[in-house]
């Protein structure tokens, strides 16, 4: 191998005489460095400061926190990359990001697609962590490495900030690359989920009813607790490592039951097995928080909440109840008593996260907007390959599917871009 001077090695050359480049593990931009990790032990050697960087950002949240982070990447080796960029030895930004393998129909072509690595753990909010004091240099240093990396997209949903993702999209020049902001609904387009209602919490649950909520809303919640709370018709617990088999349980089958016959019962499974992983995720972290509402024995409602000591805030991720009639409201009950508990806990706010259902407004929310971008590679500017090594495993998953479905062109082709791009 060589190395030029742009601080790329090169291989073999392509058919017609384009060699290929191969990112370097580090780059210098100005008086900044941009690494690139991939492997455990170099990330395991960001720790110290990725941890620093997250304290220092008014912006950080749990979901880009190291613990949150590490445990996803962790748990899918040879999936991600972690863009770090760094002052000397002082982190700037993060930006881990996740890889996975398309098949371009128009160009006849695999290509390495690129979206936030917190969605390999489907966390509630994605993006980067950066040191305030330079923020807009440390975007544009990590957009300029990234722009020279081999991909064709990167997505970047639910991030919370607006301006980061703005500077960032700046960066990478317009000759190349096109950016596109997209909106994100659900629910047939009936619900807007690239919006987080949240209620900002007082320093006590009195003076939460008396201002967050309307009076109806106030005294409806009033009349409940003393019905049902206080009389003791129904009893609240806090899941344990010991009840959390039993608790998710009972959370996700109401969850599935209740969502079937709109997503379809193979989707919902999925789905539902993607929030037993976050909520164990949070469980071993030591910040879950999932109450559970219980007549008698018999388990009536659930929610599930992923704590955020650093901001002190709760992040709510999914609810499941029993939709026997007659039953009391567990949603309404659970999200009180919730809101009740996270203020006596000392925490400032309680997150009803993505989707923008009317039943969030009546506990006092309001919203937080989110941003979706895209980056596209343009393809007539495109010299650089668009299929990363670091996608050769799932790209011959890919070529051997071709194979096994007689697709014998798209498999030839997919087998000669992996020889030369990737091996």
């Amino acid at each position: 191998m060589f190395v030029n001077p742009s601080g790329f090695e090169t291989r073999a050359a392509r058919p017609g005489g384009t060699a290929r480049p191969m990112p370097a593990r580090r780059e210098t931009a100005g008086t900044l460095t941009v690494d690139v990790i991939e492997t455990e032990t170099e990330l395991e050697a960001l720790r110290p400061g990725w941890q620093a960087l997250h304290r220092r950002d008014p912006e950080a949240n749990v979901f880009l926190s190291w613990d949150w982070m590490a445990t996803a990447l962790r748990q899918n080796p040879g999936r991600w990359r972690v863009y770090a960029v760094r002052a000397g030895r002082r982190c700037l930004c993060i930006f881990p990001v996740k890889y996975r393998v398309h098949w371009s129909k128009s160009r006849d072509e695999l290509q390495s697609e690129l979206e936030a690595g917190g969605r390999l753990l489907w966390s509630e909010y994605t993006g980067f962590l950066c040191d305030p004091e330079r923020q807009q240099e440390a975007l544009q240093a990590l957009a300029g490495r990234m722009a020279r990396a081999p991909w064709a997209k990167l997505s970047v949903r639910y991030e919370p900030t607006r301006t980061r993702a703005e500077q960032f999209t700046a960066a990478f020049p317009e000759d190349a690359f096109r950016t596109t902001w997209k909106p994100y609904r659900i629910n047939d387009g009936e619900t807007d989920n690239l919006v987080s209602p949240q209620v900002a919490l007082p320093a006590d649950y009195e003076t939460y009813l008396q201002q967050c909520l309307s009076r109806k809303t106030r005294e409806k919640l009033r009349r409940l607790f003393r019905r049902h709370l206080d009389t003791g018709e129904v009893r609240v617990t806090e899941t344990t490592a010991q009840t959390f088999d039993r608790d998710a349980g009972h959370l996700l089958r109401f969850w599935i039951d209740r969502w079937t016959a709109q997503k379809g019962a193979e989707t919902a499974r999925t789905v539902a097995g993607n929030y037993r992983r976050i909520l164990k995720t949070a469980l071993d972290l030591n910040l879950l928080f999932m109450p559970v509402l219980w007549r008698g024995d018999r388990p009536i409602g659930a929610l599930g909440h992923i704590l955020d000591p650093h901001r002190r805030a709760v992040h709510f991720i999914v609810a499941g109840r029993d939709p026997e009639p007659g039953l009391p409201p567990s949603g309404m009950l659970l999200h009180a008593w919730s809101i009740r508990q996270a203020i006596e806990s000392g925490y400032a706010l309680y997150d009803f996260c993505h989707g923008n259902e009317a039943y969030k407004y009546s506990f006092g929310a309001r919203d937080k907007p989110l941003t979706y971008f895209s980056v596209r590679r343009r393809a007539d500017a495109a010299e650089t390959p668009m299929l990363d090594p670091i996608s050769t495993s799932e790209a011959l998953e890919r070529a051997i599917g071709f194979i096994e479905a007689g697709r014998t062109a798209a498999a030839s082709a997919a087998c000669r871009q992996i020889m030369f791009d990737c091996l």
